[in-house]
């Protein structure tokens, strides 16, 4: 009996020749162990019934002046996991009836206790209950999860709300040119921001992971354009502490694979900056070669402190940190090294690490490449490092229309074009930017456009603008500059190309080939607001006052006509006195209302306006379906992403 299921056991019985031939019969029955209470008045059962202690219990129909249906309906009230069997001395189909329509597992006959049927009833009920307190456990579990969910969703956007302010403002600050002299602290304030929202973005993602709501979005990507990415973006932190940066293809690759790019170069970016982080001296290598299967390795290398051995099969876990055994010089949540590894396996890898205390450390992983196209030729790196803006070239004057799909390169080329006195528009991809080429009004003097973008790519861009005659310098951007590539480019139609990551004094070289040397007559001077972007007309609901002061600032430095509302009933009143506007943007957290059933009515009295939601927290895609949202930005808001918006309203 050392095996036998416990079972607690309810017998409500009046008669105690009954009760002992129950008892007598249920310890004959194999494998289970009846602790058995026997009772047979009516408050004193439902007082046991409350308890919830019982797994089963065997109810007698006739028990003085009450039922066994009496109590099988008052035990309808009670917030029970209890299974009921019915028994009785004589067969009745509507008592029958009766039992199992207030919830009783099954009707017995008295006679039939000693029978098969008796242990066979036994069991089913106990194999019912134990399949209902699973599915207890299970809606439990939901709750849980979805009470999980709500408080991250608020965390996001308790935290999204005032790092928009933070970020903004100093944004803006930094823009000033009378406010040098502090440019280093503002730069510090931004800095630290920008680590509480990465913060931020891990523990949600993280969320995601262990959801398994997380998803790859494959998509092609040029292996060289990510390597210039990766070169540029820690070649100047590597130098600042002495350490050499390199990359390494020594062997045949791909040109272009099939990934998700955010999440790999996510990958990417967070092994390195570790790499560089515990390095303190020496040398920090990506190495990118194929693999067994048809995969693709990559290889991050580190001369660093290392890692103990029993500590190697701690730090793909959440939260865990080696810091305590090396040093404690470093920051970190703990996060970086369990989503890069959940993310590995998302991608159809593995993420494995080799190291010792004081010999540096090799994080390796594999991914599915997907379909691969073209080779890889040898990458010059080191000729193409991202220089500061310089400031020799201020008097060229023309249009120059950027063509990326990257937020921050578009960023990046505007501020280096915009400081030599040119002025700038962009767009996102090259169905825009055809659009904007082909209008009557065009005067663009130069293109800068780039290769690999969603919708429109550049290629096909160029070949349909030069086939409807236009004749306008169109220079490329790409990492992969071998020679056959530029003969292609050049034949396709592009007057020039520039090599990513951007050199200045290349950059500055093209812009003076193209453009006039004389004094721009409508500089810009925020960047990157564009003539696209003027006088558009925005309506603002957030009820946030900082976050709403701050956007409609960023607005206004983009020289839109901007009205602001902090609730559904301030937007909704002005939209009632206004019914021109080009982009309504709102937050789903207002206080009298949620945004959609605003983006419902503003759908109704303004169908041309573009509808942008702002909010702290990702919105249930499944939730926006039925709306006729256009876009959704998450806090904190830059004024890049304002710029993009109005431009294209």
């Amino acid at each position: 009996m050392q095996h036998a299921q416990v079972v607690k056991l309810l017998l409500v019985e009046d008669d105690e020749d009954d009760y002992i031939l129950a008892l007598d019969y249920l310890q004959q029955i194999p494998n289970y162990l009846f602790e058995v209470t026997w009772l047979s008045e009516l408050d004193e059962v439902l007082q046991a019934l409350e308890s919830d202690q019982f797994d089963l219990c065997l109810l007698d129909h006739q028990l003085g002046g009450h039922t066994g249906l009496t109590i099988l309906e008052a035990a309808k009230s009670l917030p029970i996991n209890t299974s009921f069997m019915m028994l009785t001395g004589q067969a009745d189909e509507l008592l029958d009836a009766d039992a199992q329509a207030l919830g009783a597992e099954d009707f017995l006959l008295k006679s039939e206790i000693s029978s098969p049927r008796f242990i066979r009833a036994i069991r089913y009920a106990l194999s019912r209950r134990e399949l209902e307190s699973e599915r207890l456990e299970r809606l439990r579990a939901q709750a849980t999860s979805r009470a999980k969910d709500r408080f991250l969703a608020h965390l996001s956007h308790e935290l999204r709300t005032p790092l928009t302010s933070i970020m903004g403002y100093t944004d803006l600050l930094l823009t000033r040119s009378e406010l040098d002299n502090i440019k280093p602290e503002l730069s510090i304030i931004h800095n630290n921001s920008q680590h509480l929202l990465n913060l931020l973005n891990d523990v949600l993602d993280l969320s995601k992971i262990n959801a398994n709501s997380l998803q790859v979005e494959p998509s092609e990507i040029c292996l060289a354009s990510l390597l210039a990415d990766l070169h540029s973006l820690f070649s100047m932190a590597a130098d600042k502490k002495g350490l050499k940066f390199a990359i390494h293809t020594d062997v045949p690759l791909p040109a272009y694979i099939e990934s998700d790019e955010k999440r790999l170069k996510q990958v990417l970016i967070n092994l390195v900056y570790n790499a560089i982080k515990f390095t303190p001296s020496g040398q920090v290598s990506i190495e990118v070669r194929p693999a067994a299967e048809g995969k693709l390795s990559f290889s991050i290398e580190d001369t660093g402190i290392g890692i103990p051995q029993d500590k190697l099969t701690h730090i793909f876990k959440p939260f865990e940190q080696v810091q305590d055994s090396t040093t404690r010089s470093e920051e970190g949540a703990g996060l970086g090294l369990a989503i890069s590894s959940a993310l590995i396996r998302l991608l159809g890898g593995s993420l494995q690490v080799e190291s010792s205390v004081g010999s540096g450390s090799t994080f390796s992983f594999t991914i599915e490449p997907g379909q691969c196209s073209g080779q890889l030729g040898q990458l010059d790196l080191l000729a193409t490092t991202v220089n500061r803006p310089s400031t020799k070239i201020t008097n060229l004057s023309g249009k120059v229309l950027i063509v990326e799909d990257l937020p921050e390169i578009r960023q990046l080329l505007g501020q280096l074009i915009t400081a030599t006195g040119a002025q700038v528009c962009f767009a996102e991809n090259g169905k825009v930017a055809c659009d904007l080429l082909t209008q009557t009004d065009a005067d663009f003097d130069l293109v800068f456009m780039d290769l690999h973008m969603p919708v429109l790519n550049g290629k096909d861009a160029i070949v349909k603008l030069r086939a409807q005659g236009i004749s306008t310098p169109i220079i490329s951007l790409t990492a992969a500059a071998q020679k056959g590539n530029l003969d292609t480019l050049k034949a396709l139609g592009f007057n020039d190309t520039l090599t990513k990551p951007i050199n200045v004094t290349q950059l500055e070289s093209c812009l003076q080939g193209y453009l006039s040397a004389q004094p721009a007559q409508d500089t810009l001077t925020i960047q990157p607001g564009d003539s696209h972007a003027k006088n558009k007309r925005i309506l603002l609901v957030e009820d946030d006052p900082d976050a709403r002061n701050l956007m409609r600032l960023l607005l206004e430095s983009l020289e839109c006509e901007v009205i602001a509302a902090g609730s559904c009933a301030e937007g909704l009143s002005e939209l009632d006195k206004h019914a021109d506007f080009d982009v309504v943007m709102l937050d789903l957290n207002l206080p009298d209302g949620s945004g959609l059933a605003l983006v419902a009515a503003v759908h109704k009295r303004q169908s041309p306006a573009k509808l942008v939601v702002v909010s702290g927290s990702e919105p249930d895609p499944d939730a926006l379906l039925s709306y006729p949202v256009s876009q959704v930005l998450l806090k904190p808001v830059s004024l890049p992403d304002l710029a993009a918006i109005v431009q294209n309203a």
